[in-house]
């Protein structure tokens, strides 16, 4: 085979080849038409230009220091991707779908990439900084009487496309590949990193130069055996959303899978969400101990159920060093089994958690000047979640039938809803023929 790389321009460009959320497009789109060879998935960048802009004038004015207007800084370039489907171009068949993408992007990051990675490649190519002050220096705000303009090439982690199969895109197999990626509002990616949305009101994100790149290894000869039928095996992610808002808070699904391989949970305070005046897409403790709305309210108690009773572990993850006021940092079992959920054996050595990014010494109040106001925490910002993983050796559980559930004892006294985004990991086939594609999970 000869592999050959492939630029392809997006399907819904504009005619000024700009896309923005606030100026009506919400949706980027790539078609990987049929053809006789083999796409790679992994290979697939989403190359472009970002900048931010202060408000929405004809020239619009960039972003300044003084502006105080960020971003994620773990995050970068995912800030801006709420959700993104890979379609089957011939039937039209979501083939997989994975909705709250940079939120789950967040904790996924934290905990298989080092500093040095989002320092290095993954600060040219996804425009990440693990330092906050740096990364709204360098990324979003431009020199007097200038422009930054600030170029990505960024990979798209998920189980479709990290799955060490070969799409056949010959038309009588598997065909063509549709990419579509749900942008988010601006005000849930742009944040005043002061509090203050004042004078901000139109700060908006906008895309151009967009292209996706790939590599295609083409036939040289006809392929051996029967091309036109198969199985392609890939682990995904299903997301959920909820809130909580008391002592003791119980979570129950029907998630219908029947080989679900591990499950994380991550919190954001509600009215964070969708507000230029605060991140909305941390990953932080509950918080509203009932003394103060900005102060943590520590997880005491942690329990992952099926069918109603306590699995895999028949006891609970109980959490007593939160009332030792010289601790700060959480329960290393509960660190273990999310670093567990999230992390695959392979990548155990690319962690950029530390007692600086995971402990609980921080408010929820913001600053542009302390290291202890929770969007200037060191080292990426905060992670925090609680996860479990099911089987041994990727063996998973069939939660088919019975329900899969969290139970969560907690501090949160104060009437402040916490938003819990839950995010399940299960293997899934996509069955292919000349008749199409059927995902089985």
């Amino acid at each position: 085979m000869t592999s050959r790389y492939i630029e392809i321009r997006p399907d819904n460009i504009p005619a000024d080849g700009k896309i923005s959320f606030k100026n009506g497009f919400p949706v980027l789109s790539f078609t990987i038409s049929a053809q006789d060879g083999l796409l790679d998935p992994s290979t697939i960048r989403i190359v472009g230009d970002f900048n931010a802009y202060k408000d929405n004038l004809a020239t619009p004015t960039p972003l300044r220091s003084g502006d105080n207007v960020t971003m994620n800084n773990r995050l970068g370039i995912y800030n801006v991707i709420e959700s993104f489907n890979v379609r089957s171009v011939r039937s039209k068949m979501i083939c997989e779908s994975v909705r709250h993408y940079s939120k789950y992007l967040n904790t996924y990051l934290a905990l298989n990439s080092s500093l040095q990675d989002q320092m290095g490649h993954l600060g040219e190519t996804c425009l990440m900084m693990p330092n906050a002050t740096s990364f709204r220096e360098s990324v979003m705000e431009s020199p007097a009487n200038g422009k930054q303009t600030n170029s990505f090439s960024f990979h798209v982690p998920s189980g479709f496309m990290m799955s060490g199969n070969m799409v056949n895109l010959r038309p009588d197999a598997f065909g063509g590949l549709q990419l579509e990626f749900m942008l988010q509002p601006d005000s849930n990616v742009l944040y005043a990193d002061n509090g203050s949305s004042t004078g901000i009101g139109d700060a908006h994100y906008e895309l151009s130069n967009l292209k996706l790149c790939c590599e295609i290894s083409d036939f040289t000869d006809d392929p051996p055996g029967d091309q036109s039928q198969g199985v392609f095996e890939f682990n995904t992610i299903t997301s959920l959303y909820t809130s909580i808002n008391s002592t003791n808070a119980q979570l129950q699904y029907n998630l219908a899978l029947r080989n679900v391989i591990s499950a994380f949970a991550t919190f954001v305070p509600v009215q964070f969400i969708n507000t230029l005046t605060a991140d909305g897409q941390v990953s932080v403790y509950p918080s509203g101990d009932g003394s103060s709305n900005t102060s943590l309210a520590p997880i005491r108690r942690v329990q992952f159920l099926k069918g109603g009773s306590k699995f895999p572990a028949d006891f609970d993850y109980v959490n007593n060093i939160v009332d030792d006021a010289s601790v700060q940092l959480p329960d290393p079992q509960i660190v273990r089994n999310l670093v567990d959920a999230v992390s695959p054996d392979y990548t155990s050595d690319r962690f950029s958690i530390s007692p600086a990014n995971m402990n609980r010494d921080y408010s929820m109040t913001p600053s542009t000047t302390t290291d202890t106001a929770y969007n200037l925490i060191p080292e990426g910002g905060s992670v925090m979640g609680l996860g479990v993983k099911y089987g041994i050796g990727g063996a998973g559980e069939d939660f088919s039938t019975e329900q899969w559930g969290l139970s969560i004892d907690s501090d949160l006294k104060s009437d402040r809803p916490m938003g819990v985004y839950i995010f399940i990991k299960s293997r899934a086939q996509l069955v292919f023929s000349p008749n199409g594609v059927q995902l089985i999970q």
